[in-house]
């Protein structure tokens, strides 16, 4: 029996190297916009600004790309699990930042299943995201039955949740798959309970002024709070332990990804020698990787930090 365009597009995907792919259609994001602005105005997203910019653009996918009828939905695994027992250093790094920049990585895959569209619709045009655009990524994941919302705020799969997302939007036609209308999260908090600063405030509601991940990566020019300075993780960059909690990640799969597998010097540094690192060296080991743009001098603080030198 002959595969449907969706299945077709659907196994490209996947022999591509992405881990899953779903389609949904480009209706507007109204119960989104509306729960964004209200975690805007309670200021949660401390100063990220950018998350308030263009959010007419956030819930109108049209806007975007115009004319967009259906947007395909890829999840990518960067999981690196067993990095945190055997890595040397006590010193931690977010596990989506162990290898190369996931925006170039996604982008190029997703450029070649735009290739493989318009080999098929040569009329037709199309848009690559990746974390690059206003857009409800996680939401889109949702519609396209990938995964539901956990109570850490992120993607979660039956799968795990060290899920990178990117997005085509086309203006082909295509049937939407079913959504994910169920939370498998269940009476479940572990997620909550491991934020070592209590920036996961009840379910479902992330507050960015406390969180780790936003103090060692997005912070500009705010002073460090002094909760988040005693956090204890050992984060340099970024924070996950909240994912790390999720018994849905307990039993995840390294990814196969050969740019996304860990970098020697990330696994092999001693305490000291990050203690000790230089800007040669920050920009060698990071040279092509989405730490590099929070800068040598920021790098270097978040392991003052991590220390407890301050």
């Amino acid at each position: 029996m002959a595969q449907s365009l969706e299945q077709q597009i659907k196994s490209k995907a996947i022999e591509i190297g992405f881990d899953a792919c779903g389609i949904t259609d480009s209706a507007t994001f109204d119960k989104e916009s509306l729960s964004l602005d209200n975690w805007i105005a309670n200021n949660y997203h401390a100063n990220m600004d950018f998350i308030t910019r263009h959010r007419d653009k956030r819930k109108n996918p049209h806007l975007l790309h115009e004319n967009t009828q259906s947007i395909i939905v890829v999840l990518l695994n960067y999981g690196n699990p067993t990095y945190f027992t055997h890595k040397k250093s006590d010193y931690s790094l977010v596990e989506y930042a162990l290898g190369e920049d996931y925006h170039i990585v996604l982008k190029e895959k997703l450029r070649l299943l735009t290739d493989y569209l318009s080999k098929i619709f040569p009329e037709s045009h199309h848009r690559c995201f990746v974390d690059s655009a206003p857009i409800f990524e996680k939401a889109l994941a949702v519609k396209a039955g990938l995964g539901w919302i956990g109570k850490n705020t992120l993607l979660v799969t039956k799968k795990g949740s060290t899920f990178f997302i990117g997005e085509i939007f086309t203006d082909i036609p295509l049937k939407s798959d079913s959504p994910q209308k169920e939370s498998h999260c269940g009476s479940c908090n572990k997620c909550i309970e491991a934020c070592p600063t209590n920036a996961l405030e009840k379910p479902y509601l992330l507050n960015a002024n406390q969180c780790l991940s936003y103090h060692s990566i997005e912070r500009k020019q705010v002073a460090w709070k002094t909760d988040i300075k005693n956090h204890k993780s050992k984060y340099i960059y970024g924070c996950d332990l909240c994912q790390r909690a999720c018994p849905y990640n307990e039993h995840r799969t390294p990814n196969t990804t050969p740019e996304l597998k860990i970098k020697k010097e990330i696994l092999n540094y001693s305490n000291s020698e990050w203690e000790m690192l230089s800007e040669k060296a920050f920009n060698r080991i990071f040279k092509n990787s989405a730490v590099k743009r929070i800068g040598y001098q920021n790098f270097k603080e978040n392991i003052r930090m991590a220390k407890g030198d301050y």
